[in-house]
């Protein structure tokens, strides 16, 4: 395979929530295709989104405050103290934030400068920037108002508002209005392509409508039964508010939402007004990230732009019961209440959403207090809306690059305001269970967002040890029942089904379950229980990425093509099909055009000099580990390492790949050593049992 340009892949855009465990992860729109930026910068913040790292803070306290802010002064000279480190201003420079307490605004004010050419000051009241997914707090409250004016019902099935369509679902039980809230729809895996962004003035947006329906997923799961972070949920119910209101879905929201708050620089639409305010943002290399609009033009699920000062705004109102300061009421009490309140928690002290807002960043740093949050992320922007209801408190904080200060923020703000109580979990007293009890949870998990596993055994009594792709042999001891607590203060915590089976858990993404893999599952005719692929051909079909049929022969040996490898990677990856013409002259024809095109856009791939891709031509083992190096290494998921000793053979552009695939061994029997020397058999087709290892392997644990 010839060596691609310098492109940059969108790859985790399953992101990890994904492993989206951090506050970073709380995304949902994450960091996409850059135009003219370096592919390593995209996939090291895409790494971070995912990364599971808790708040790190040398923040020291000005003085020992337990109550919660109150004085706007202080609560000004603690943002000054934090925003001047300079381990935050590595991070990022350009910062603006809004803190409310008991109906007052306490702090709204910017940090750093829109821009490094004409050095304008932040200003919290002008500076535009994009939200992100915290948008998908004002998309529930629009539905939240028609749900109080009766045009809407939380247990309507949404096939109701959709025109007639069918959803594709096996289970009997509908999705509902309140799955789309609770992200618990049970839909398979859809997220924004590269193409939903819009760098040149000539291309033009598809419309809401055209968005939902060209890419409606089947419901994969039981509706009400598992959590996932879900995009599609949110931008689905958008396009309810529109249905059901008769009016534009931006339309709706200036006119419902943002005008009665007097939100005048709130908008799911870029305008050039709001346009020519926004602050610019930056790639990881420091290089300003050109100017770009998305299609649709609107996201219910992440294109608001807002400013700090109109979040204050919004924040005042929902934490008093819904009434603005001159008395407009945007919500009722009942309806502030649901979206305040946990309706879905896979353990009471672990909750995971309630009508429009999520969990905290991180239960560990809560101290002891009710937090409901929402995060967000999109190309050159990260943002972060976090309530304590019960404190009437408020903070939102967004700045101009991908990166994880709004972790560090909420790390000092709760240690600072709240720091007379730390968070414990489980019953007090509670005796740990046997090692042959805990035997149930062992296995392995698949993220349901980004398939990324988690291993599960047993050490003791009472004790587990955990691993994943980004943290390794994480010990955890048992606090309750179905709940266990690792040595930094994190909480894991199981599910179990109405028979009393292990069905899923939630720990490193705090965003999205994680589900067990079947075992002991009907294999193929022509792979037996002790086939040498067996377990790795097993995997794939456990995980839903292999379509073959089980009655019939796998064929094991048949070789891949290129276009059937981009297929299952694209998959697994979650990157979306590509409906824009394609620059391989080749792939018209080819099933799997879409999918080629789709790789071709997130830099992934390249064709030949002659703009081919020969998607037909079986694909090598060294072009298969190159595409396999791009990803797992320049998402910092593995490190890369060329140290291993490889026989000759293998082309020079792909040694490290190769060499990396090797020493991560993701690969099967096939590869073998003599004196020390590794064969990977690199010029020769890869079949599909080979396939199978290359792709279970690489979403395995390091």
């Amino acid at each position: 395979m010839k060596k691609r340009r310098n492109q940059i892949p969108r790859v985790l855009s399953i992101l990890t929530t994904v492993l989206v465990i951090s506050l970073a992860a709380e995304t949902s729109v994450y960091a996409q295709k850059q135009p003219q930026a370096s592919r390593t910068d995209t996939v090291k913040r895409m790494a971070f989104i995912v990364h599971n790292a808790l708040p790190q803070t040398d923040y020291v306290p000005l003085m020992d405050y337990t109550s919660g802010p109150v004085d706007g002064s202080e609560v000004e000279a603690f943002l000054d103290a934090f925003f001047a480190k300079d381990a935050i201003k590595q991070k990022a420079g350009t910062i603006t934030v809004s803190v409310v307490q008991d109906g007052k605004v306490l702090v709204s004010k910017g940090y750093g400068m829109t821009d490094k050419t004409s050095k304008t000051p932040v200003d919290a009241s002008r500076s535009t920037f994009r939200i992100a997914s915290v948008s998908k707090v004002f998309t529930a409250a629009a539905i939240m108002q028609l749900v109080e004016q009766g045009k809407i019902s939380l247990q309507d099935n949404i096939e109701k508002y959709l025109d007639g369509y069918k959803v594709t679902n096996p289970f009997r039980t509908p999705v509902t209005i309140e799955n789309l809230l609770t992200h618990t729809t049970g839909f398979e895996v859809r997220e924004p392509a590269d193409a939903s962004y819009l760098t040149d003035a000539s291309q033009k947006p598809i419309s809401l409508k055209e968005s939902i329906f060209m890419q409606f997923p089947p419901v994969v799961r039981k509706p009400g039964t598992s959590y996932m972070y879900d995009n599609f949920a949110s931008r689905l119910q958008g396009y309810i508010v529109q249905q059901v209101s008769g009016e534009p879905f931006g339309s709706y929201m200036q006119k419902h939402l943002f005008e009665p708050l007097g939100m005048t620089s709130s908008s799911f639409r870029l305008t050039k007004d709001l346009a020519g305010r926004m602050v610019t943002s930056y790639d990881m290399a420091n290089n300003a990230i050109p100017a770009y609009d998305l299609s649709p033009s609107e996201w219910p699920e992440g294109s608001m732009i807002s400013t700090a000062s109109d979040m204050a705004l919004f924040m005042r109102a929902f934490l008093n019961d819904g009434q603005a300061v001159d008395g407009t009421v945007i919500l009722s009490p009942p309806s502030v209440k649901a979206m305040s309140a946990y309706h879905i928690a896979i353990h009471p002290e672990m909750p995971d959403m309630t009508y429009g807002f999520e969990s905290s960043v991180d239960l560990s740093s809560t101290n002891g207090e009710d937090v409901i949050s929402k995060g967000g992320d999109i190309l050159g922007f990260s943002s972060l809306l976090w309530l304590l209801p019960d404190r009437k408190t408020g903070v939102f904080v967004s700045y101009n690059t991908n990166q994880d200060v709004r972790k560090d923020l909420f790390a000092a703000f709760m240690d600072h305001y709240y720091a007379d109580r730390k968070p414990s979990f489980g019953p007090m007293g509670f005796q740990p269970h046997s090692k042959a009890t805990l035997a149930k949870f062992e296995g392995l998990y698949s993220d349901l967002r980004i398939k990324l596993m988690t291993k599960v055994e047993v050490t003791g009594d009472g004790t587990l040890l955990v691993s994943d792709p980004y943290s390794h042999n994480n010990k955890l001891t048992q606090v309750d029942n179905l709940l266990f607590v690792d040595e930094q203060g994190k909480p894991l915590a199981f599910k179990m089904d109405a028979n009393g089976r292990i069905v899923y858990l939630k720990y490193a993404n705090q965003f999205s379950y994680a589900a067990k893999i079947a075992e002991n599952q009907q294999g193929f005719p022509d792979v037996s229980a002790d086939h040498p692929y067996n377990s790795y051909i097993h995997g794939l079909k456990s995980l839903g990425f292999l379509t073959d049929d089980l009655s019939k022969p796998f064929h094991p040996i048949q070789p891949i093509t290129r276009g059937a490898f981009i297929h299952a990677f694209n998959a697994i990856w979650n990157i979306s099909e590509s409906t824009n013409p394609s620059s391989f002259k080749d792939i018209e024809h080819s099933p799997y055009r879409k999918d080629i095109h789709a790789a071709a856009e997130a830099g992934l791939l390249n064709g030949t000099s002659d703009d081919l891709f020969e998607p037909d031509r079986p694909i090598r083992r060294e072009e298969a580990a190159a595409i396999v190096f791009r990803i797992l290494a320049g998402s910092e998921i593995r490190e890369p390492n060329a140290t291993a000793a490889l026989a000759p053979g293998t082309s020079k552009w792909a040694v490290d790949a190769v060499s990396s695939v090797v020493k991560w061994k993701l690969h099967g029997p096939e590869v073998t050593e003599t004196n020390g020397t590794i064969d990977y058999g690199s010029q020769r087709d890869l079949n599909k049992q080979e396939l199978a290892a290359l792709l279970f392997t690489m979403l395995l644990p390091n």
